[in-house]
């Protein structure tokens, strides 16, 4: 009966105690929980201001508009995609460097914007520019 005692006596800690390695653990994430949204979120970048330059006229203007609806204006003349494509395809038979300026409505979707610039893209068009229009007070 000795030596189970003696044994028992010798053999120390079979365990490592692992709480105070916790707690200090979460008291590093909780400051760092803290102190996160403490830091600077955004860079400072110098935008270029927009400048209102008179726009160069060209002599046969390719003007297209898209409204919310998806409806296709052609120089403030409703259009549909068929008419739009010969209209743009006797343009680009004339002068193969033709440019489109192109006005959105601030309020259509991107799903809806993507499709039409592919379209202008497919009829071999390369030049795409896009009109800022200014809220008007």
């Amino acid at each position: 009966m000795k030596k189970f005692s003696d044994r028992w006596r010798y053999s120390g800690f079979s365990e490592l105690n692992v709480t105070p390695m916790l707690d200090f653990a979460f008291t590093l994430l909780i400051i760092f929980l803290i102190t996160t949204p403490l830091l600077e979120q955004n860079l400072d970048i110098a935008l270029p201001s927009l400048e209102s330059k008179k726009a160069t006229s060209s002599p046969n203007p390719f003007v297209i508009q898209i409204n919310k609806t998806g409806k296709i204006f052609f120089n403030d003349r409703l259009v549909d995609k068929k008419q739009l494509e010969s209209i743009l395809s006797e343009g680009i038979k004339k002068d193969p460097n033709l440019t489109v300026s192109l006005k959105m409505d601030k309020d259509l979707k991107y799903e809806e914007f993507l499709p039409f610039m592919e379209f202008l893209e497919e009829l071999g068009i390369k030049r795409i520019g896009l009109v800022h229009v200014p809220n008007e007070k």
